[in-house]
C-alpha cells in the first residue's frame, strides 16, 4: 500500500511541475537570429562563435541581435576578432548595443580591421550610447 501511495504522490508531483518544465517560446527575433546563424554564417566563423564564446555572450547575441547585423558578424568578421568580441570580460550590454544599434559598415570594420586590444576595450569599457552611434 505504501508503494502505491508513493507512486501516486510521485505522479501527481511530476504532473504539477510539468508546466515549469516546458521551455520558453522563442521570440521572432530569436528565431531569425538562429536562422542566420545556421544558414548564412561562414562555417569557420560559426565554429569560432560556438567554440570560443562565453555562453552568456553567445546567448546575448542570439537573443537580441539585429539579424542583419548578426549576418555581418558571421559572414564578414575575422575569426580572431569575432573571438575577441565573444570572450570573457566583454560586457553583455555593450555587445547587445553593438549588435542592435551599430551601422553594418561600422560593425564590419570593427570585426575585420580593428586591433584586438582596441575591440576588447570598446566592448568592455565604452559607454553604450557612444558605441551605438558608431
Amino acid at each position: 500500500m505504501n508503494l502505491l501511495a508513493a507512486s501516486i504522490f510521485s505522479i501527481v508531483a511530476l504532473t504539477s511541475c510539468a508546466p515549469h518544465l516546458r521551455s520558453k517560446r522563442q521570440t521572432a527575433n530569436e528565431v531569425a537570429t538562429r536562422i542566420v546563424a545556421v544558414s548564412k554564417a561562414k562555417p569557420e566563423l560559426l565554429s569560432t562563435a560556438v567554440s570560443q564564446a562565453d555562453p552568456d555572450l553567445l546567448r546575448v547575441a542570439l537573443t537580441f541581435a539585429d539579424p542583419d547585423l548578426l549576418e555581418v558578424a558571421l559572414t564578414q568578421a575575422k575569426a580572431e576578432l569575432l573571438g575577441v568580441a565573444l570572450t570573457n570580460g566583454v560586457e553583455g550590454e555593450l555587445l547587445k548595443t553593438a549588435l542592435t544599434r551599430a551601422r553594418p559598415d561600422t560593425l564590419a570594420a570593427a570585426l575585420t580591421a580593428a586591433e584586438p586590444d582596441l575591440l576588447s576595450a570598446a566592448l568592455t569599457d565604452a559607454r553604450a550610447e557612444l558605441l551605438g552611434t558608431a
